[in-house]
Order: structure tokens, then sequence, then C-alpha cells
């Protein structure tokens, strides 16, 4: 499949595992319980053995990244 370019990436996280989902959908790196467990998919760095996660539809489809700023409430 080879490699695409970081800048395809968003990551997605809860602040103690993370994953790169790519522009396609594709999960091509996660680390799961926590950022210094083994990863579970590994694409990024084996495009031959490392594993992805994909669910895809048979519909043709754009995609784009946003950042939403951080909405911290203090009670």
């Amino acid at each position: 499949m080879g490699y695409r370019p970081i800048s395809d990436y968003g990551l997605i996280g809860n602040m103690f595992s993370a994953a790169l989902v790519g522009l396609n959908g594709s999960i091509d790196w996660c680390c799961l319980s926590r950022f210094d467990s083994p990863s579970v998919f590994a694409d990024i760095l084996d495009d031959q053995k490392g594993g992805r996660l994909q669910i895809r539809t048979k519909l043709l489809f754009e995609s784009r990244k946003r950042i939403f700023p951080r909405q911290t409430k203090f009670i």
C-alpha cells in the first residue's frame, strides 16, 4: 500500500491512549490502553506486517480534518 505523509493523519485520544487516523478513515497506528503500551496497529511503521483497521463505504466521500478549541468548564 505504501506510506502516507504524516500530514494525512489526525490524532484521536483520551489522555491515556491515542490513535492516528488517516484521511481515508483507516486507523494506521494505535496504542491501547496507555501511551507506553505496545501498538495494536502499526501500519505507519511497517506497511506489510504492521496492520490497520479500516471500515470503508461503497460510496465516494471527501474528508477533511478540523481542530476544535478545547472547551474547559470549571464548576
